[in-house]
């Protein structure tokens, strides 16, 4: 009895080394299953791809749980081994400077899809992957703007610049990301067009559409709740990278949405696949506007209250 209540403490408490080779478990049974399950040449082994599917369910879940219960004591760690290393601890306790870093990062990643659906689009004469790169080409002009302008108001302010001065200047660069974002639209509603004219959507083949699906949840929901967390936060340029990510967030569930459409071949009677395609994409670009009337009215707002003092 006292070797199972052991036993049942050490799963209760996770350790990291019993963490990493569970996780490892977990990628590799998700993995195979899926390859078992979705490829029909294996469809003699379908039996054993549900068992690991289902290994990989209870893994994954106790994965999540385990980190849960490690974060504390791994945060604890990490912010007093930063305390003796200056930099780095200037990068965890100021959130700005990690939102923008984090932002630097993502502008890579946007820059290397925007010259990949560049250069197919130049290749092949698309439309759709021209639309798509000139989208992505706007989230870099919209990050960009930010990280330069965050240069510029941190020497502005070491130079004395006043504070009222400081929050105009803040609320500019605001109403500007705002009406930025209704180039966002723009630039989606070519793809939308020539998805509905033409047939053209996202594609993922195989598992891939598994790993995207994961990858496009995990972005609308950290986006929106990073947002509703910070939604108190006075620093504008923050705010923006919050909303420019939202609205980033809300492309990747229509990429999600016509890549399984593509993949599953849906086809049932009187369902309408363009259709529903063409619905989802008008939202995006809708929700996408009101967002930026939001920064639009709240720039100004901001802008009016510090001018008159």
């Amino acid at each position: 009895m006292k070797t199972w209540k052991k036993i049942l403490q050490w799963f209760i408490n996770p350790k990291l080394y019993f963490l990493i080779p569970i996780m490892v478990i977990a990628i590799g049974t998700t993995i195979s299953g899926t390859i078992i399950t979705t490829q029909a040449e294996l469809n003699n082994y379908i039996v054993w791809g549900f068992t690991l599917l289902g290994i990989a369910g209870v893994t994954l879940s106790y994965s999540i749980y385990a980190i849960i219960r490690l974060y504390p004591k791994a945060k604890e760690n990490i912010l007093i081994w930063a305390e003796n290393h200056p930099r780095i601890n200037r990068i965890i306790s100021e959130y700005g400077v990690t939102t923008l870093i984090l932002t630097a990062a993502s502008m890579i990643v946007t820059f290397a899809f925007a010259v990949y659906n560049g250069s197919i689009a130049i290749v092949i004469r698309s439309i759709w992957f021209g639309a798509l790169a000139a989208y992505y080409i706007v989230l870099i002009l919209l990050r960009g703007s930010i990280l330069i302008y965050y240069s510029i108001r941190k020497k502005a302010v070491d130079n004395g610049q006043s504070e009222t001065q400081t929050l105009i200047h803040d609320g500019k660069l605001y109403r500007a990301c705002g009406i930025m974002l209704f180039l966002l639209p723009i630039c989606l509603s070519f793809a939308i067009l020539q998805m509905v004219r033409a047939g053209d959507s996202f594609e993922h083949k195989g598992i891939t559409i598994y790993v995207y699906a994961i990858y496009a949840f995990f972005k609308i929901i950290t986006a929106i709740y990073s947002l509703i967390k910070h939604r108190h936060n006075k620093i504008m340029m923050i705010m923006a990278i919050k909303y420019i990510k939202l609205a980033d967030a809300f492309v990747s569930i229509l990429a999600l949405q016509t890549a399984m459409f593509r993949e599953f071949a849906v086809e049932t009677q009187g369902f309408d696949v363009i259709l529903m395609n063409a619905i989802t994409g008008a939202v995006i670009c809708a929700l996408t506007v009101a967002i930026g009337v939001y920064m639009i009215i709240r720039a100004n707002l901001i802008i009016k209250r510090n001018s008159q003092i």
